[in-house]
């Protein structure tokens, strides 16, 4: 099950398929296709992705009545596609790129989910495809909930997983300092069903952290002659509690994140040592991928 829009052009313009190939070509990020015709957006750092084809022309009859029979527009071939039955944030990342590719080659959309007029191409306001995706997105979810067997994930905390991951790339990128940005796991735990967020925090180094349910310490140190190598999960109120002399806010576009500038002192490593760690990753739980849970439920 999908949500899916059609491109036109007016019949007066001189837009070529051909134009709006190499546009996607040079313009759309992420773009894991290799095929001429088809282009495969997925963002590695939120799981985002969706799927524009750039098809044959129908040479069915009843193919050309439902999508090239129109007065004033001319069908361009090019479709895209979004699967249902995600977290709302796919909507806020993939529809401000349609609509920059809709306005930047002024296209038309037939958008056979509208309620008012599915059977014309026409102009949308800004946001709209967002707005409409959501809410059939919710849905169909909620219709499909149990029978699917759903993995329920607040909204709150998956929009802003969504938010520091769109963005953790950058902020790493254009740090002038030595820190590393840790980004997000989901888990389920084993015990109670529930989804949980962690990140990992390797042998007290200089991090960027968000605010999650676990970290996943990871420990090495020597002891009669070997090195001993340890991981399990702390909690994060529990890192922040231990360190609070040392993490400090970190001002962000992303809120709410801590930075802690490793002195690499011999206290620090003694306290980061002393961590009681609890359960490794695999006892427990299970990694979560980012398009395997949703944010509603019955």
């Amino acid at each position: 099950m999908s949500f899916d829009l059609y491109f036109y052009k007016r019949k007066d313009s001189q837009q070529t398929e051909e134009q709006i190939a190499e546009y996607l070509t040079k313009n759309l990020s992420h773009n894991l296709s290799d095929h001429p015709r088809q282009w495969h957006y997925e963002n590695p750092e939120t799981g985002v992705y969706f799927l524009i084809d750039w098809n044959e022309p129908e040479d069915d009859q009843d193919s050309i009545e439902n999508f090239d029979n129109f007065q004033d527009y001319k069908y361009l071939n090019f479709t895209f596609s979004i699967n249902f039955f995600r977290p709302r944030f796919f909507g806020l990342e993939i529809f401000p790129i349609i609509e920059k590719f809709i306005n930047d080659l002024d296209l038309f959309v037939l958008d056979p989910q509208d309620e008012t007029d599915p059977d014309n191409p026409r102009k949308f306001p800004a946001g709209y495809f967002q707005e409409q995706w959501i809410r059939h997105n919710d849905g169909v979810t909620l219709d499909q909930f149990t029978d699917l067997n759903f993995e329920y994930f607040p909204i709150d905390k998956s929009n802003y997983l969504w938010w520091f991951q769109f963005n953790r790339e950058e902020l790493q990128n254009n740090l002038t300092e030595d820190l590393f940005v840790s980004g997000h796991f989901i888990l389920k735990s084993k015990e109670d069903g529930q989804l949980y967020t962690a990140c990992v925090w390797p042998q007290h180094i200089s991090i960027i952290l968000p605010p999650v349910d676990f970290l996943i310490v990871q420990k090495e140190h020597r002891k009669l002659f070997k090195t001993i190598k340890e991981s399990g999960l702390v909690t994060y109120s529990t890192v922040l509690s231990e360190f609070a002399d040392h993490f400090e806010d970190y001002i962000h576009e992303v809120p709410n994140l801590k930075v802690f500038r490793n002195t690499d002192s011999d206290q620090i490593k003694k306290k980061f040592n002393a961590l009681k760690l609890g359960k490794t990753v695999n006892e427990f739980g299970n990694g979560v991928s980012f398009d395997g849970f949703v944010n509603v439920r019955p």
